[in-house]
C-alpha cells in the first residue's frame, strides 16, 4: 500500500493534465489510507475481541474513508451526475456502518445487521449497474467495454467482502481468524492498488477512443 501510494503520488506530481492529476490523487489517498490501517495493525491498534471473535475494528474506519473515494473515482471517470455520486457514497457509508454494527453485535442480532448491510450494498450495486452505467455510456458511447470492465472488476471484488464476513467467525465460522485477515488483505490490495491501476488504464482508453467527448477539466462531475 505504501509503495502504491508513492507511485500514485509521484504520478500526481507529474500529471500531464488535470484529469490525470485527479485520478492519481484519488488513488494516492485511497492507498495512503489503507497503508495507515496496516501500520495500525502492526502496532495492534484497534485490535480487540468482540463476542469471542478477534477483530481489527480499524478496518471499518479505514473503509469508511477509502471506499467513498473509490466511488468518487468511478464517478469522475464516468462523468456521473453529482446526485448519483452522492447517493452511491451514502449507500456505501451506510453499508460500512451497518457492517461495523453487525461485527460488534452478538448473534442473532449480528445476522440482522449483516442483512441490512447487504441490502445497502445491493442498493449501491443497482445504482452502479443502472444509473452510473447509463450516464457513463451516454457520455462515452464508444467506450462501453471500458465501463463494463470497471464495473465487473469493482463488483466482483466488493462482493467478496461480505462473503468473507459470512465465512469467518462473524458468520458460519468456516475459516479461521488468520485466514479471514489474509482474505481481507488480499481483497484490499485488489480493491485499492489493482483497481487504481485499472482506473489509470481506463482513463487512457477513454482519451484514446473519445478525445472529443472528454468533460471539461474544470469540472469533476456532470450536472
Amino acid at each position: 500500500m505504501t509503495l502504491a501510494s508513492i507511485f500514485f503520488g509521484f504520478g500526481a506530481d507529474h500529471a500531464k493534465n488535470q484529469r490525470w492529476l485527479i485520478i492519481y490523487s484519488l488513488n494516492f489517498f485511497i492507498c495512503a489510507i489503507a497503508a495507515a490501517l496496516y501500520l495500525a495493525m502492526i502496532f495492534k491498534q484497534g485490535y480487540t475481541t468482540v463476542n469471542g471473535n478477534p477483530q481489527y475494528l480499524t478496518r471499518y474506519l479505514t473503509w469508511a474513508f477509502s471506499t467513498p473515494l473509490t466511488i468518487v473515482l468511478l464517478g469522475y471517470l464516468g462523468s456521473t451526475s453529482i446526485p448519483i455520486v452522492a447517493s452511491m457514497v451514502g449507500a456505501d457509508v451506510y453499508m460500512i456502518v451497518t457492517g461495523f454494527v453487525a461485527t460488534i453485535s452478538a448473534k442473532p442480532v449480528s445476522n440482522i445487521w449483516y442483512l441490512v448491510s447487504c441490502g445497502a450494498y445491493l442498493g449501491l450495486a443497482y445504482l452502479l449497474l443502472k444509473q452510473y452505467r447509463q450516464q457513463a455510456e451516454a457520455h462515452y458511447p464508444r467506450s462501453k467495454k471500458v465501463f463494463y470492465r470497471l464495473l465487473t472488476v469493482h463488483l466482483v471484488i466488493w462482493t467478496a467482502y461480505p462473503v468473507v464476513w459470512m465465512l469467518a467467525r462473524t458468520g458460519f465460522g468456516v475459516i479461521s481468524s488468520p485466514t479471514e485477515s489474509a482474505c481481507y488483505t488480499l481483497l484490499d490490495i485488489a480493491a485499492k492498488v489493482g483497481f487504481g491501476f485499472l482506473a489509470l488504464n481506463s482513463l487512457k482508453q477513454l482519451e484514446q477512443s473519445e478525445p472529443t467527448s472528454q468533460p471539461s477539466q474544470a469540472r469533476v462531475f456532470s450536472r
